[in-house]
Formats: C-alpha cells, sequence, structure tokens
C-alpha cells in the first residue's frame, strides 16, 4: 500500500504578500509558487538564496504584462493545473486577498482540498499542528486536609475549556482560522455553527461532520459548550 503523504502545494501571491517563509520545507511534502508581478523588478538577496538552497521545492513565475487582477488569475489557472495533476493533494493561497475565496470555495465543492492563509502562521498551524503537552506532577508535598465547610449548591456551570492542547486535522485547522477571522460574526449557538460550518465547506460535509468537527475544537480547547448549547469562543 502506498503510504506516500499527500503533496502540500503553496502559492504565494508575492504581490499581496511581499516576503516567503522557507522554513516549512522539508518539514512536510511541500512545493512553493511564488508569483511576482510585473512592476516586481527586483527580489531580496537573502531571499534569492534561501530560493536557490530549495531550488527543487520551489517555483517562481514572473508575469511580463501588467492588468487588473493579473497574478490573482494566473495564480488561479496554476492552482487548477496543479489540482488536476494531483487530486488528493492540499492547496493552499497566501495573500490577504479575500477576493480568492470565491475560488477556494468552488474548489472545495468539487472536493478539492483548498485554502486561503492570510499569513503563514495561519498554515504552520495546519502544516504542524502542535503536539499534545504533558503535565509535569507537582514537586511539592500535598497540604493537609481542610476542615469541612458545607456551602450552598451552586448553579451547573458550562463545561470547561480544555487545558491540554490536542493537534488538529486540515479541516478542523481550517475552521478555526476561519472563526479567528470572523471573531464579529460567529454564531452563538451550535446549531447555528453546525449550518455555519455546512456552508462554509459548501454543504460537502454532512451535519455528523460537522458536529465532529465542532467536538475536535471543544477537546481542544478553543470553545466552550453549555448544556443549553451556547458556544463561547476563547479567542
Amino acid at each position: 500500500m502506498d503510504q506516500t503523504p499527500p503533496i502540500n502545494h503553496i502559492f504565494v501571491d508575492f504581490e499581496n504578500v511581499h516576503e516567503v517563509d522557507l522554513s516549512i520545507i522539508g518539514q512536510k511534502s511541500v512545493e512553493v509558487t511564488i508569483l511576482v508581478g510585473p512592476h516586481q523588478k527586483k527580489l531580496d538577496a537573502d531571499l534569492v538564496e534561501k530560493l536557490l538552497k530549495h531550488a527543487n521545492s520551489v517555483h517562481l513565475v514572473r508575469l511580463v504584462d501588467s492588468g487588473r487582477n493579473a497574478v490573482d488569475f494566473t495564480l488561479a489557472y496554476y492552482v487548477g493545473r496543479a489540482a488536476v495533476l494531483n487530486p488528493s493533494g492540499f492547496f493552499h493561497i497566501i495573500s490577504g486577498d479575500t477576493g480568492y475565496d470565491p475560488l477556494v470555495n468552488h474548489l472545495r465543492t468539487n472536493q478539492v482540498r483548498a485554502h486561503r492563509h492570510g499569513d503563514y502562521a495561519s498554515l504552520g498551524r495546519i502544516l504542524n499542528p502542535t503536539e499534545p503537552t504533558k503535565t509535569a506532577p507537582p514537586s511539592s508535598p500535598a497540604p493537609a486536609p481542610a476542615k469541612v465547610v458545607a456551602v450552598p449548591k451552586l448553579p451547573k456551570a458550562p463545561k470547561p475549556m480544555a487545558t491540554t492542547s490536542v493537534p488538529l486535522n486540515e479541516d478542523a485547522s481550517y475552521v478555526l482560522d476561519h472563526l479567528h477571522s470572523h471573531s464579529k460574526n460567529r454564531p452563538a449557538r451550535v446549531k447555528t455553527l453546525t449550518s455555519h460550518l455546512r456552508t462554509l465547506f459548501g454543504n460537502t460535509i454532512t451535519e455528523t461532520d460537522a458536529n465532529s468537527l465542532i467536538e475536535t475544537l471543544r477537546q481542544a480547547g478553543h470553545i466552550s459548550i453549555t448544556d443549553k448549547g451556547r458556544v463561547t469562543y476563547r479567542a
């Protein structure tokens, strides 16, 4: 059975994001395509040195002719071509331009695993999910038992957020990044969050799938849910 990991194809809109973080190369199967606009005639020498070190994994596409949204359309072409050649891969667009979102949503409705990231930190959370943390045992002796005092019964509190970090899969990381970038418009209840996630994925996932993603975020401590279904977000 073929155990080769899927390729992460990364497309950088260098006209929008004027940097390249190549530290991700070598950690997973990654190919990077950098699209440079016609007016960007010079590249920093340090960047060129980094590109040469990873010449087998990095492709530089320089546009000669200018035009409205020239880089955007060209990037869409390269994403589509890569998706045809490697349908099992993951496709990441690095750009702060939300104009790519309709393209990403269209690709996802056609079962292409595509995402847009406004920065490299967002991409890094997907390529390198945080490993679970281990809590060290206390070094000081346990205190003596305190005297038991009767206290009034308090109302049942919401389920607490988890204190340990749980690795997120590709889709859960995508959902978390989406919720972070829309912090003023997040659903307040599980029912509406479920519908929101199904819409986010172009209705290619079931209600059960959406609830599974919500539970993953809850277990990882990114959200908490009360017994009445109200959702609280950590950040």
